[in-house]
């Protein structure tokens, strides 16, 4: 049997009693002392850096969004509103580390991301050096998913249900390039734009109205200042800065007659990928309508875009998303003889009287090599004086109006005996034909007088997205390619042609000067700001850019010109659409080069553009018109051009007041002529 040990026998050999009670007493005194450095550092040497951090974390600054102000017609009609909608967002730097994954997935059961994705986005904003900026999970969430997250608050911590405002457009698809749309800031935005406290979740105005007015409309933040737990939650409100709301826009667009404008480009459009149409008040400036077709429906920014409708939105021919108003320049065609003939009238290059003879074509020998010849067409045939050319739109005349006779260089070819027999004898008749000096106003003054006009730079108008076109001069041609300026390229100058490039809208801008009696006003939309009572913070004021520096009688004969192509030239068919009243007119059919394939239109050798531009009525011009079709021709512009001055008298009640205008023959004798021009003179406004 074993024996046990007995309590007399010696213990077995160890460490002594004494010396275990000192290792024990010293490891208690270490820890201690590194306790007590720990205090020290925290309380005296880290006091303000933790101390801020703690005050950090307790108390939060939360900036309140303004509501964004609206957008109405003159009427009180409202174009733009707001409305109440939720939004799931998430504070990175409330989720406790080592939570991501749970909340990640929590979040991803609701709406559909991956969790992977909102975990990833989690640490990568914890990891930041603002990692209480908010990150937005969801900006439409379904009722069942807000009533979920807020059942579940506790378990989901850094996330909230925040009550904010979606905005909401009515006439979407008739407004859109006018209001524009707001979208979520980016980036570079957000950078840009710290100091006025934009926050990472806002919106911006992104095109139109909303974006010109962003200031205006994106009102005053306020501020909230609460006390938060460890994991966000709100525990009590501190203080609070209400937040004050945008000022709101009235416009100057007539609802009625834009929904009308929109519907006549629609069916006139054919085969063009787009068009636009842009209605002004003369005597102000303000924008009745301005459409670009085709358009698009706002409120998908809103509601969310598929990937099939983002892909049509982007299509490279159509470009819905483009204000083809403004951001698109082209040549004119014959639209630009107007401002031709206002440069030769006020220097002096021509009189109203002035017969000029068109063979139907020039024959123009290169000035540096005789050997080389250019022909320059016209549509017509015949002699015309200034009001007859412009009702035809006698390309020859306005060749000669602008860079002079070909025949006046002395290396001109000679003509054929029986050509200089008729020429010679048009010119004993006092008709600028063959050999009579004839210098026109030459390229530099026809430049000067179209940037008088507005051309060459932005009209200024209040949206975003134009374009300053183009007027070329010899300086710009030799800077630009390197080459010298020829008779050639004034002669395509003169009829809109050649390097020159506008807008829609600044060919709207010019006919209301010439309507007006020479004053270039700047085109608004916003008649008024008001504020969130509706009291009136900014007046509508005309903006007048220049006061043209011509003879009112030049503007009047040019406008006669123009209703002699509405009663018996080319622009006749914008009568046909509206018979009860009297108005100007002058087509463009203006041909262009492209890379692809396309039709003619007009008698044109290559792919053209239609044009038409107007004033109405006659007799006491109130508006200007301009029209422009992709793919077009001038008289197809000029049908839907009545119909849209026919829709302006209607809608503005114009028509009630109208005078008819006189009888006229499309194929008009000298004498008929002259009884038409007794009739267009005496309804004429000095």
């Amino acid at each position: 049997m074993a024996r046990l040990p007995s309590a007399l026998e010696p213990p077995a050999e160890g460490l002594p009693v004494r010396l275990k009670v000192w290792i024990l007493g010293g490891l208690v005194l270490l820890l201690f002392g590194i306790l007590t450095a720990q205090l020290v550092r925290l309380q005296l040497l880290k006091h303000e850096e933790y101390a801020a951090r703690a005050d950090i974390n307790r108390v939060r600054t939360i900036d309140l969004a303004p509501a964004r102000g609206l957008i109405l017609t003159r009427d009180g009609t409202p174009l733009v509103e707001n409305e109440p909608a939720w939004r799931v967002t998430l504070i990175p730097g409330d989720v406790p580390d080592g939570e991501e994954a749970v909340v990640a997935e929590a979040l991803a059961e609701l709406f559909g991301t991956p969790a992977w994705e909102i975990e990833q986005r989690i640490l990568e904003r914890k990891a930041s050096n603002d990692p209480l900026r908010t990150l937005v999970i969801s900006d439409d969430p379904t009722d069942s998913a807000v009533f979920d997250i807020s059942t579940r608050q506790a378990r989901l911590p850094g996330v909230q249900v925040e009550t904010v405002t979606e905005r909401r457009y009515r006439h979407s698809e008739q407004l859109a390039h006018i209001l524009g749309y707001v979208h979520w800031i980016t980036e570079e935005e957000y950078a840009a734009l710290a100091d006025e406290r934009y926050l990472y979740s806002d919106k911006i105005g992104q095109t139109g109205l909303e974006a010109a007015y962003e200031a205006l409309l994106r009102g005053e933040p306020g501020r909230r200042q609460i006390e938060v737990d460890a994991v966000g939650r709100e525990l009590r409100e501190l203080s609070t800065e209400t937040p004050g709301p945008g000022q709101s826009l009235v416009v100057t667009i007539d609802l009625e007659l834009q929904t009308r404008v929109q519907e006549i480009l629609q069916a006139h459009a054919g085969a063009s990928h787009y068009a636009a149409a842009v209605v002004l008040n003369v005597h102000t400036g303000e924008v009745l309508s301005m459409v670009s077709i085709p358009t698009y429906d706002l409120n998908g920014f809103q509601d969310g875009l598929t990937p099939e409708q983002w892909a049509a939105l982007n299509d490279a021919d159509r470009q819905p998303l483009r204000n083809h108003a403004i951001a698109d320049a082209h040549p004119p065609g014959s639209t630009f003889k107007v401002i031709t003939a206002a440069a030769a009238l006020a220097e002096g290059a021509v009189e109203p009287e002035t017969r000029i003879y068109s063979p139907g074509r020039l024959v123009v020998d290169n000035e540096l090599n005789p050997g080389i010849q250019y022909t320059f067409g016209d549509t017509v045939q015949g002699t015309y004086d200034f009001r007859q050319a412009l009702a035809e739109s006698s390309n020859v005349y306005f060749f000669y109006l602008a860079g002079g006779s070909p025949y006046r260089h002395p290396e001109a070819a000679e003509r054929h005996p029986s050509e200089q027999e008729r020429l010679d004898a048009l010119a004993a008749e006092g008709i600028v034909a063959g050999d009579v000096e004839f210098d026109g106003v030459g390229a530099r003054k026809l430049a000067q007088w179209a940037r008088a006009f507005g051309f060459d730079s932005p009209t200024g108008i209040d949206i975003a997205g134009e374009v300053g076109g183009l007027i070329p001069d010899p300086e710009l041609k030799q800077e630009t390619f390197g080459e010298p300026w020829v008779d050639g390229d004034t002669y395509n100058f003169a009829i809109g042609q050649g390097f020159v490039a506008v807008t829609p809208l600044q060919m709207a801008v010019a006919m209301a000067a010439i309507a007006n009696g020479g004053t270039v006003y700047e085109p608004r939309i916003v008649y008024e700001v008001r504020d969130s009572d509706g009291n009136l913070v900014q007046p509508f004021q005309p903006i007048v850019r220049r006061q043209l520096e011509i003879d009112p009688e030049a503007l009047r004969v040019i406008r006669e010109g123009m209703a002699l192509s509405t009663l018996a030239g080319t622009s006749h068919d914008a009568l046909v659409a509206l018979p009860e009243m009297m108005i100007g007119g002058k087509t463009g059919t203006a041909e262009f080069a492209q890379t692809g394939p396309a039709e003619g239109a007009d008698g044109a050798e290559g792919p053209t553009h239609g044009w038409f531009i107007a004033f109405a009525p006659f007799d006491d011009p109130q508006i200007a018109l301009a029209v422009f079709f992709e793919f077009g021709a001038g008289y197809l512009s000029a049908g839907a051009g009545g119909e849209i001055l026919r829709a302006w008298a209607e809608t503005s009640g114009a028509i009630e007041d109208a005078v008819a205008p006189p009888y006229a023959r499309i194929a008009i004798t000298d004498e008929e002529n002259e009884r038409l021009f007794r009739e267009i003179r005496a309804r004429s406004p000095q």
